[in-house]
């Protein structure tokens, strides 16, 4: 154990209290931060499907994703008493985008609350990661190391950002660190009680988030250390064959978690409902993707080892991980960038934060080295499952394809977090250090409210400019529109035209943001072209609507894309995509006129840049 912290005996009385004060303002400010956010993208299908999974028993929609968390944020409009679409033809079909936003936009439901409601439930999630931060962080470090965990995590702007959000990943990460935790106390304890709450937590990992099958190397790695240190060398074979049992076990209560939240049955479909007629992704498009890992999937819905919708939800994932248009420091990719990640690790945490984390380190190191060797085996032990869940978690983010948001590693921070506490006990001065870099964090963070979404830390020239870097849900999501209703409400000029490029599945005019014409965009709401000229006026278009990375003609023009458009030939609908995509490219070389919330980029257009974007030389990224 470290020793304890020299913290003053307030600190070490109020310990618990003062955490629970911390993780109350965590909820609230990521609540309250919420109320100036639009819906983003995925909210849309998440809490569709959570309220169908909960009223219906039916699990056919949006099941690439946690059926946990879903459920947990179906609760709200279900409380609501909301209207559910019965269009029996998209139900045949699965078709939850339409359904979904029939659901928000279309039934006189109160969306606003619905939202929000959702949005509290699931920041629940970010209150329990916290908690595990303090209590692991208290026990290792003492009451002031606890404090200085959760400070640096309560601050921590996209934690913020994704508790608040009806989506899976903050409890993705909240899944995949308990289960991980757990286990290895099993390994420690080898009784009934731990192996079933560590049986619980790995079933809970696989229905937050499929990045909860990150326990399997988790898990093998956890076994080959826990056999490797048995004292009895010659006993280690035998352990190892005890703990493939142990794992056996997990697998087995595991499975039967992922049942129960699939009521026990096979087929997604509930029986009163409408045929399945096809799901929304072909299974055997998905199945080719998925590559060798759809071969598993094949055996395993031949035999029903698992449920339908949740074999169909990973085969999903398998299949967007295999390739995925993207979008990095002006270069595109369909297998993304090993650099993708570190970059966002070092952009979208505080400055404060990274120091502490550095300092962490070197603390550390220094401490390792003067420890006697029980005490480094002792320190070695009780980080084991966080240091291992961290390699697993940042090695699989460097061979990843799906280069789209900085949430798909949250599952990172929670052991340096951890790792931050040890700061509260390496000496006053240093302790001093440490309390300036956690305010500077805060400070830092509070700066960027209510826009922690979009956050990049001021070393990275802030979010500002951040559209050059990262698009997607790093920084756009859809969340704007509130922002942008304010941004027109003061700086548009009487009748002055709008053009809204929109990447979301939101519906504007319900933020109060209704544009004079829609240019193409990513947006199940886009009403159906019909011809229109630009005019000089507000051209305001989303972060990843402006790098083209759903496009057919991102990237450079090429010379078939401006015959294409010249001619008078191609189909009016493809030219309207051409004509986009060469003021896509002719904006891409112009600073922006505004920004709002820094996900959409606003552009005032005279008729002489109108005319320069649709007749001028093609540049771009």
């Amino acid at each position: 154990m470290a020793p304890p912290s020299p913290a003053s005996p307030i600190v070490n009385r109020l310990g618990p209290l003062l955490a629970a004060l911390l993780l109350a303002l965590f909820w609230g400010q990521a609540v309250s931060a919420s109320r100036h956010w639009s819906q983003t993208s995925d909210e849309l299908p998440h809490l569709t499907a959570g309220y169908v999974y909960d009223r219906f028993g039916d699990y056919r929609m949006h099941f690439e994703n946690g059926n946990l968390p879903q459920r947990v944020q179906g609760l709200a409009p279900l409380a609501l008493g909301a209207r559910f679409p019965m269009d029996e033809a998209r139900w045949r079909v699965s078709d939850y985008w339409q359904l979904g936003w029939d659901f928000l936009y279309g039934r006189d439901n109160p969306t606003d609350r619905m939202l929000l409601g959702a949005r509290a439930l699931n920041a629940l999630f970010g209150v329990g990661l916290g908690a595990f931060i303090f209590v692991v962080a208290r026990r290792w470090h003492g009451d002031a190391g606890g404090l200085v965990a959760l400070g640096f995590y309560v601050f921590y702007p996209d934690f913020l950002a994704h508790s608040a959000l009806a989506t899976s990943d903050v409890a993705g990460a909240l899944g995949l660190t308990l289960a991980t935790w757990c286990f290895w106390q099993h390994l420690a304890r080898r009784d009934f009680r731990s192996g079933a709450v560590a049986g619980l937590c790995s079933g809970l990992a696989l229905v937050a988030k499929f990045n909860g099958l990150l326990i399997a190397p988790v898990y093998a790695l956890l076994v080959a250390i826990d056999s490797a240190l048995c004292a009895d060398r010659g006993r280690r074979l035998a352990r190892f064959g005890r703990n493939l049992g142990l794992v056996a076990a997990q697998a087995a209560a595991a499975l039967l978690v992922v049942w129960a939240f699939y009521s026990f049955r096979y087929a997604a479909r509930a029986p009163d409902l409408p045929p399945v007629d096809r799901f929304a992704w072909s299974w055997d498009q998905m199945i080719q993707l998925a590559g060798a890992k759809g071969s598993v999937l094949v055996f395993a819905a031949d035999w029903h080892l698992l449920p339908q919708a949740w074999l169909y939800g990973l085969a999903n994932v398998l299949a967007g991980e295999a390739a995925r248009p993207s979008f990095f420091a002006g270069e595109y990719s369909l297998h993304g960038w090993w650099q993708f990640f570190p970059t966002l690790f070092l952009v979208k945490a505080p400055v404060g934060m990274l120091a502490a984390l550095l300092l962490a380190l070197a603390a550390g190191w220094f401490r390792l080295r003067a420890a006697a060797r029980g005490a480094a085996r002792a320190a070695f032990l009780r980080s084991a499952p966080l240091v291992v869940l961290a390699v697993v978690v940042a090695l699989s983010a460097l061979t990843s394809h799906l280069n789209i948001g900085h949430r798909h590693i949250l599952a990172l921070y929670p052991p340096l977090f951890i790792a931050l506490g040890g700061l509260a006990a390496i000496g006053r001065r240093w302790q001093h250090a440490t309390l300036a870099l956690l305010l500077a964090s805060a400070v830092e963070s509070a700066a960027a409210r209510p826009d922690y979404l979009a956050f990049f830390n001021v070393a990275a020239g802030g979010p500002d400019r951040a559209y050059r870097l990262v698009v997607d849900s790093s920084l756009d999501w859809g969340q704007a529109l509130p922002a942008l209703h304010t941004w027109l409400d003061r700086h548009r000029q009487g009748d002055e035209p709008v053009y809204l490029s929109y990447f979301g599945s939101a519906w504007p005019p319900h933020y109060g943001v209704n544009p004079t014409h829609f240019l193409p965009g990513v947006n199940i709401a886009v009403p159906p072209f019909h011809p229109y000229a630009y005019e000089p006026g507000l051209y305001c278009l989303s972060a990843t609507s402006l790098a083209e990375v759903y496009s057919d003609y991102r990237g450079p023009w090429r010379a078939a894309w401006e015959r294409a458009w010249r001619d008078p030939a191609t189909p009016p609908g493809e030219r309207e995509l051409l004509r986009f995509s060469r003021l896509c490219k002719y904006l891409q070389g112009r600073q922006p006129d505004g920004n709002a919330g820094h996900a959409i980029l606003i552009f005032r257009l005279d008729a002489a840049a109108i005319q320069a974007a649709l007749d001028g030389p093609v540049k771009g990224w």
